[in-house]
């Protein structure tokens, strides 16, 4: 308890810091794509965007398909040339950074990712703000652990407490942001990860709503409602059929982004040459849509296109299946030749295009039925980001935030929960760690209780010990022989139970490499004790008095291991599927 008090009213004062920051950063870096969009679009400069009305023309006519690969330049001098990481959509590598770089990211990341994101997504890539703000704000938050000299542990809290906040003021979805890092960042969650978290994301989503207003997302009043009338029990029904396509969706979708990556790698050798292909043909598919239809649809992160959805603007479901196919290629062709940017906005994109596709042929084929196609749009949002990402639970609740529609949380469970499980019928790996498995590195899914950091050390230790003088002879024993000199413990000799037959001292067969423990340690700290004085057992004593009269008994590798063993049996995987 101790430690607790001394570690935590640090954390907070950090993640409080941090959270004021992620805040601000995320509004600013709203501003620089604003003052990128209206400079490559009109020639302006102005930070004003209003990211969920469409765009008007660009003041340059056809010469604008060349504005996405002229950003694109940029980008990939920038990334090349200060920080690889900052390359595509950010989250892989701040999972990669907690479970394989010991909390690491170069501070660098931060500026050299808001760059580059701003440019990609400014100029029509077809790509989120979020990924990048989630790397932004982590890779602010390491700097921090990393000029402080924090230990990894702790370096994960920050991290975890930089992303969540900077989804909490970009999306103004403070609660989203805190289960984002229980399910995707956090390696352990218990009061001590958790409040840090909390308090970071509060403080950076109230920043957000002074800084850009207290508005939900996707800000359509038709939506804001309490408890209405229970839904249609046909409705809550077909989100199973509804869920199943989400989640084949998903596993297509995360499938055909890699695809495009690999294709782009094997055919241009030239990362500049890459890019300017990639991006023209995505500036001719914007140009398209602009001439066919009055607006560019697929650039950008989108969201004028789900307002449109949500407000029932856009009804004929295949238009809007046309737009599922060009959105994904759109964003295959922006990430897969060297953007940078997220991919939870197109998701989101998808998910409510296709919803609504799949609403309104519902509708239209059996009116009788009395379905919502908004229903199906907003589910669809959830469902398909859930399953592409791992985070079912984060997908969820931020729909519900970025909408306020508490009217179809009970269908968005069910749509969530079977597009998830048929996205990991189809594939164990997700949007994110996909790259990750492709470098070797397997990431954990999900947390397990953490027996570790909670059990203490006088509950498992060994107390069958005996005492022994240094230079007697030693004798058999089946448990832990303590031997002492002057009355001070100098080394153990493990269950000895072989007869011996030749005299030999204590001393001679003893291991003098061990620590000393107090009792009410927990078994994660012994461990870290035991690993940083080079030991594989430990004497447990009182008041850490090395003295024969103050043992309670000792801790090895095998007490250890027998635990975790046990603590395995009632842990759920991957191969419990």
């Amino acid at each position: 308890m101790a430690i607790f008090r001394q570690r935590l009213p640090k954390l907070l004062i950090m993640a409080s810091l941090i959270g004021a920051t992620a805040g601000v950063v995320a509004w600013l870096f709203r501003l620089l794509i604003g003052l990128i969009h209206n400079l490559a679009f009109y020639g302006a400069l102005s930070p004003h965007y209003e990211a969920n009305m469409h765009s008007e023309p660009s003041h340059w006519g056809w010469l604008w398909i060349l504005v996405p690969a002229i950003g694109g330049t940029v980008v990939v001098w920038l990334v090349r040339t200060f920080a690889p990481q900052a390359k595509g959509h950010g989250v892989p590598e701040v999972i990669d950074a907690i479970h394989y770089g010991g909390g690491n990211i170069p501070g660098k990341v931060a500026m050299v990712k808001a760059l580059a994101s701003a440019l990609t997504i400014g100029t029509g890539g077809a790509l989120g703000r979020e990924g990048p703000i989630v790397q932004i704000g982590a890779a602010l938050s390491s700097a921090l652990g990393q000029w402080l000299d924090l230990p990894a542990r702790q370096k994960v809290v920050l991290i975890a407490c930089g992303a969540s906040a900077g989804i909490a003021a970009t999306f103004n979805a403070p609660l989203a942001g805190l289960l984002f890092s229980i399910e995707l960042l956090l390696v352990s969650v218990n009061s001590r990860t958790i409040l840090p978290v909390a308090l970071a994301t509060g403080i950076a989503a109230w920043i957000g709503r002074v800084l850009m207003g207290p508005e939900p997302a996707f800000n359509v009043p038709s939506l804001h409602q309490g408890i209405g009338e229970p839904r249609e029990f046909v409705e809550l029904l077909l989100m199973v059929p509804f869920g199943a396509l989400m989640g084949m969706a998903a596993w297509a979708f995360t499938k055909a982004i890699y695809a495009s990556e690999d294709f782009f790698d094997a055919r241009f050798a030239n990362p500049y040459v890459r890019h300017w292909v990639g991006a023209l043909s995505l500036g001719i598919l914007a140009w398209s849509l602009l001439q066919l239809t009055g607006h560019y649809y697929v650039q950008g992160v989108g969201y004028a296109t789900i307002v449109d959805v949500l407000t029932r603007q856009l009804e004929s479901p295949w238009f809007l299946l046309a737009l599922v196919a060009l959105k994904a290629l759109a964003t295959c062709l922006t990430i897969g030749s060297g953007g940078s940017g997220g991919v939870f906005s197109p998701s989101l994109f998808l998910g409510a295009s296709l919803g609504g596709a799949f609403g309104h042929l519902v509708a239209g084929a059996f009116p009788a039925l009395g379905v919502d196609p908004i229903a199906f749009a907003i589910v669809g949002m959830a469902a398909l980001v859930a399953a592409a990402t791992s985070a079912p639970l984060t997908a969820a609740v931020i729909t519900y935030e970025m909408t306020l529609d508490y009217n179809v949380v009970l269908p968005t469970l069910i749509g969530v929960s079977v597009a998830y499980a048929v996205r990991r019928s189809l594939s164990k790996v997700d949007i994110y760690t996909t790259k990750l498995m492709r470098r070797g590195h397997i990431i954990p899914e999900g947390l397990s209780s953490d027996i570790v950091g909670t059990i203490q050390v006088q509950h498992i230790l060994n107390p069958h010990v005996r005492v022994m003088e240094a230079d007697k002879s030693f004798d058999p024993f089946d448990g832990v022989t303590l031997v002492t000199e002057d009355d001070r413990i100098i080394g153990l000799v493990m269950p000895f139970n072989r007869p011996i037959e030749f005299d030999v001292r204590a001393r001679d067969l003893m291991y003098s490499q061990f620590a000393l423990l107090p009792p009410q340690l927990s078994l994660m700290e012994a461990m870290r004790a035991m690993h940083a004085q080079g030991a594989d057992r430990a004497v447990v004593v009182r008041d850490n008095n090395p003295t024969p009269d103050a043992v309670l008994g000792v801790l090895t590798e095998a007490d250890i291991q027998n635990l975790l063993e046990k603590a395995a049996e009632l842990h759920v995987g991957h191969n419990d599927d």
